[in-house]
């Protein structure tokens, strides 16, 4: 819960400690709270909101002024006051808007005038958000959760740490934000406070998102240039506030669900620019509410004003989370040549006054021209941004560069008093929250006198740790981990009970520098003997080299295609050994070089190995049908080799690798790059050789990779991996040097890797020679049970899956698969056809899940 508390990103305000203003509360004519009601000084963005409760408080300097207070679906009122000082109490009660209707008549084969309003503010959208070309501005943002169900078996832990059902949890924070054309942004977190722990600064990191974007996180905007294809809208009428005429729209989802909003949307006649809206949308079955009111600042409306609020359950937590921005914008740079002295046209009503005029200034077609269509308009846009993007890449800003952060914390952000809080803060507390800070407050006592009789760098062990594990930090950015030997217990059929110690100890500096050593112990009950590994590793972002050496029994396929977990229930209650292995003694160097010219990366690795064969236990046998049990031998069943067995020897390998991002991005953050998914595919170059004049093994492999994970639209994404490739040369080689697949045999598996196949055997159709597989993975929310929207609601996807393979022995081997995801947030069902060519060769199910246990 304290995690969720992060997830929403948002910015603060730092008002001036002024000892006049007004206080009071807004309500209905009945008497009601207007909870989170905006107040605003008319012609400035100087305001601030109201509580849960209703209630404001206002700090101003004396003078007078003409304030405007504001609620989504009540008429603004405009009081003026004016400010000595003391605080002058000034109750409000707003009264609801009575919508007008055009004089239009929507009757069978009528378009909704919605429709219209729709095109003209979609057109003029990306100028709404080119419209600034920079500004200053104070933010303050609060956020309170309500934890409403917490699970029994971590209650009374989290109770400790002041998380407790019913009682809310407090976060504020004060910032002051710099933001430049394209997206260049700078905050420094003034002060920082939370009823949980305010030792630590642990300021919320900012995304101004805007609605005139055609996405945010991930959700199709309604004023997205592809809006159409996911939203009715019907036309509910108009108001008028503050001299502007304000069309409420009702924007419909044409199928609800993740990735698209629905609500009421209010759209500004004649500027079509936002008013205010008030939206909600869900992920993972959590409900999300967002609303937003603007005001007119220089002749632009901007949002002064936001509120979030997230409910729902997930993972046996339940509860309730409320975010509030409050905005003042100080120096606002509005663009000179992007001016709302204009008309747009809808293209499908009426041609504008010239429309076929098309030029690439868009500051003077403005100039020349008054008039446009929504079409031209949206091109002459993109027009201007293309020269934007140009003139950015001449002063020597990269394409690449998405967005371009800066946080400072000052260095008493976390040690405001009580009284500067109450001097400063623009929304007062309400009495739960007032309540949550004495809580805490009383709690921290507690914790504070614990902390000074424990040394501040001690290992806090506990013997619950020998069964859960745990991460202790040491020093200054060090830490050591101890991973629970009970969670990595496994069983296979050539080194029976096995049990594994790993700890790792790591260092980090600079920036992103980092050293670990991470030893390795694993006992064999079934072998009665001792071994494991060594690593140490260093490096950066952009390179780094790891040494690894020591003795294990390895799988065959180093890329480990059965975990443990799933062959341990396998060899031990359906007698299935399917994990195959190899004693190898080893040492492995292996160095990369990362976001070479931001869009290359190169690995390099030579590993020695001295091999030998290994063989069931003679003993091994499975706890149920133990008159039945007929494990396999640990000799993989290969079509091309008849008898896969080895003999002792030595192999040394090189291994290079090549991967090229052409379309990817990255922003940066504090001086540091930080890279973004691509967009478009990476290509890799793998090329292997198995050097015979210091081992025993002498071959050669080449081979190549396309990927790409592709979103198709809010709620579809198409990843596929395409490999193939061939041995150049093979004059000595053994089975671990074949190549292998990543074959599934067992109904049960987790973390599925893109090249994994559902039902190919694991070692059948290895290969010395040449090889050609392909993935595709296509998620939707809806396609099948997912249109049914109580379904959608809960989070759940559908899958298509295809699988194939060529090879020697197996020309078309493919698997059809359908599956749903994420039910219950953990599980996965799928149901697998097999085919060798145009042959149906069964059925088969698989139980998944995408959480990964352990470390």
């Amino acid at each position: 819960m304290r995690l969720l508390l992060l997830v929403i990103l948002f910015v603060g305000l730092q008002p001036q400690l002024i000892a006049g203003g007004i206080k009071g509360r807004i309500m209905t004519n009945k008497g009601e709270a207007l909870p989170y009601a905006g107040i605003a000084v008319k012609g400035t963005s100087n305001g601030t909101m109201a509580n849960e409760e209703g209630a404001y408080e206002f700090s101003l300097a004396p003078g007078s002024y003409e304030i405007i207070f504001q609620y989504l679906g009540f008429k603004s009122t405009s009081k003026n006051v004016t400010i000595g000082s003391d605080f002058t109490e000034l109750n409000i009660v707003l009264e609801e808007h009575a919508l007008n209707l055009q004089e239009a008549t929507i009757g069978k084969g009528k378009e909704d005038p919605a429709y219209s309003i729709m095109r003209r503010a979609i057109a003029k959208a990306r100028f709404h958000q080119l419209q600034l070309r920079g500004y200053t501005a104070k933010v303050y943002s609060r956020s309170t959760a309500l934890p409403t169900k917490i699970p029994y078996l971590v209650e009374r832990r989290l109770k400790k740490e002041g998380i407790q059902e019913g009682k809310a949890i407090l976060n504020e924070s004060v910032a002051e934000i710099k933001y430049r054309r394209p997206a260049s942004y700078t905050q420094k977190i003034v002060s920082t406070r939370n009823s949980l722990d305010n030792s630590i600064p642990s300021p919320n990191e900012y995304i101004l998102a805007s609605l005139y974007s055609p996405e945010i996180a991930g959700t199709i905007s309604p004023l997205s240039p592809r809006a159409f294809a996911y939203y009715k809208f019907e036309y509910e009428g108009y108001f008028e506030d503050q001299g502007q005429l304000v069309n409420k729209i009702k924007v419909i989802p044409k199928a609800y669900g993740e990735g698209v909003f629905k609500g009421s949307l209010f759209i500004l006649e004649d500027r079509w620019a936002i008013h205010s809206y008030d939206l909600q949308t869900t992920t993972s079955g959590l409900n999300i509410s967002a609303k937003q009111i603007f005001s007119p600042v220089q002749n632009v409306w901007i949002p002064v004003n936001q509120q979030f609020r997230i409910d729902g359950s997930y993972l046996g937590f339940a509860g309730e989370f409320r975010y509030l921005v409050s905005l003042t914008y100080e120096k606002l740079d509005v663009d000179p040549g992007l001016k709302e002295d204009i008309v747009i046209v809808d293209h499908k009503k009426e041609k504008p006054a010239d429309g076929s005029k098309r030029k690439k200034d868009l500051e003077k077609m403005i100039q020349d021209q008054k008039e446009f269509s929504t079409k031209n308009f949206r091109k002459l846009t993109k027009e201007y941004e293309k020269e934007e993007k140009k003139e950015n890449k001449q002063q020597g800003s990269s394409d690449r560069l998405v967005r371009q952060d800066s946080i400072v914390i000052d260095s008493m952000a976390n040690k405001r008093d009580t009284t500067y809080w109450q001097a400063l803060r623009p929304i007062p507390l309400t009495k739960s929250e007032v309540s949550s800070y004495v809580l805490q407050d009383s709690i921290k006592v507690v914790k504070d006198s614990i902390r000074e009789k424990t040394r501040p760098d001690s290992v806090a062990f506990k013997p619950l740790h020998l069964v859960t594990g745990n991460t202790y930090t040491i020093g200054e950015r060090q830490t050591f981990y101890f991973k629970s030997p009970l969670l990595s217990i496994s069983y296979n059929t050539v080194e029976g009970n096995a049990i594994n110690f790993l700890t790792e100890w790591q260092k980090r500096w600079g920036k992103s520098y980092h050293f670990r050593v991470t030893p390795l112990v694993r006992y064999s009950f079934g072998r009665k003997r001792v071994y494991g590994q060594l690593e140490t590793a260093i490096g950066n972002n952009n390179w780094s080299l790891l040494l690894t050496g020591g003795e294990m029994a390895s799988q065959i396929n180093n890329n480990n295609p059965i975990p443990p977990l799933p062959n341990s229930i396998g060899a031990r209650f359906f007698d299935r050994n399917y994990m195959k292995l190899y004693q190898k003694q080893f040492g492995r160097a292996e160095f990369s070089l990362r976001n070479i010219a931001d869009i290359l990366s190169f690995n390099a690795a030579v590993e020695y190995e001295h091999r030998e064969e290994l063989f069931n236990q003679e003993t091994a046998r499975p706890i149920f049908f133990w008159s039945k049990y007929s494990y396999t031998p640990n000799r993989p069943i290969n079509k091309e080799l008849s008898d896969t067995g080895f003999p002792e020897h030595d192999a040394v390998t090189l291994d290079l690798t090549a991967t090229l991002r052409p379309w990817r991005r990255y922003l940066i953050r504090n001086g540091e790059k930080r890279y973004l998914r691509s967009k478009g595919p990476s290509f890799s170059v793998n090329y292997k050789r198995g050097v015979g004049v210091a081992g025993d093994v002498d071959y050669s492999m080449l081979q190549g990779t396309v990927r790409q994970n592709l979103s198709l639209g809010p709620r579809s994404n198409l990843e596929y991996f395409v490999n193939g490739g061939s041995f150049l040369s093979r004059k000595q080689m053994y089975f671990p040097d074949y190549r292998h697949f990543m074959g599934n045999e067992f109904f049960f598996q987790y973390a599925y890797p893109p090249d994994q196949f559902r039902m190919l055997p694991f070692y059948r159709y290895s290969t010395d020679s040449w090889f050609f597989q392909a993935h595709a993975i296509w998620t939707s929310q809806r396609f099948a049970l997912t249109r049914i929207e109580a379904l959608r609601i809960t989070g759940i996807s559908e899958t298509l899956q295809l699988h194939y393979l060529r090879a020697p022995t197996i020309h078309n081997y493919t698997e059809a698969v359908y599956g749903i995801d994420d039910i219950l947030r953990v599980i996965r069902l799928e149901a697998v056809a097999q085919f060798h060519g145009s042959h149906f060769k069964g059925m088969g199910w698989r139980v998944g899940t995408s959480i990964k246990f352990g470390r």
